[in-house]
């Protein structure tokens, strides 16, 4: 189930070309020293990386306990159903709903904090430019997610952000080193490439949920009391 967390954030990193390549280039840094400018990339997105891992354990925690009540076949079918749901709905349907003005504000929360760290040359400010770009709202990092949540235990989800983290790296470092030049390469409409990888994670979890037993549930022993979760 882990492998699938690599080739969906290698697949989508076209959109995190789009959606966070700009801000990388935004970075502060001196080309001319081109160590600490390397360095300084790489860090920035550890910082990235180390968001999703963090976002990957709260997911996990939660998905733990939900597990005590639900079994991982009906799980992994209504995640991929709402994913697939998040593009067959109009787009003015989901621009509706009450949650996106906060959405917004905490976007714009996250933007404000990250021009405090716009002109600081730091590795730190970096890191933190890379944590809190982490959080800005992504609907590759939401889906990520969605698969973290399906995890058995809170370690895994970690794993599985962690993974699909890396699977933008290539991408990300890319754009940090030859922005224009990739723009130019992919002149194309990277959409329908990471729309594609959205819906096939979609369509696998709900092909894996249909595929699992009706009661795929594990017990152990923890100090004497049986407990359930889902495998």
């Amino acid at each position: 189930m882990l492998y699938p967390a690599f080739i969906l954030g290698l697949a989508g990193s076209l959109h995190c070309m789009g959606m966070c390549g700009p801000i990388s280039m935004l970075l502060p840094g001196d080309k001319s020293k081109r160590g600490r400018y390397i360095i300084g990339r790489v860090v920035y997105n550890l910082g990235r990386i180390f968001t999703y891992s963090l976002l990957g354990l709260l997911v996990g925690l939660v998905g733990e306990q939900i597990a005590l009540f639900t079994s991982q076949k009906v799980l992994f079918i209504i995640v991929g159903s709402l994913i697939l749901l998040a593009f067959i709905l109009p787009a003015r349907w989901l621009k509706s709903l009450d949650v996106l003005p906060y959405v917004n504000r905490f976007n714009n929360f996250i933007k404000a904090s990250l021009s405090v760290f716009y002109k600081k040359h730091t590795l730190f400010a970096q890191l933190v430019f890379g944590v809190l770009n982490g959080l800005l709202p992504c609907g590759l990092v939401y889906a990520a997610l969605s698969g973290a949540f399906l995890m058995s235990e809170p370690w895994e989800s970690v794993l599985f952000m962690a993974l699909f983290g890396l699977g933008t790296l290539p991408m990300m470092l890319g754009f940090a080193f030859l922005g224009n030049t990739l723009r130019k390469w992919f002149s194309f409409k990277p959409k329908v490439i990471y729309t594609c990888s959205y819906i096939v994670l979609a369509i696998w979890l709900i092909f894996k949920g249909v595929n699992l037993p009706a009661n795929n549930f594990a017990h152990h022993e923890a100090n004497g009391i049986t407990v359930c979760h889902g495998k």
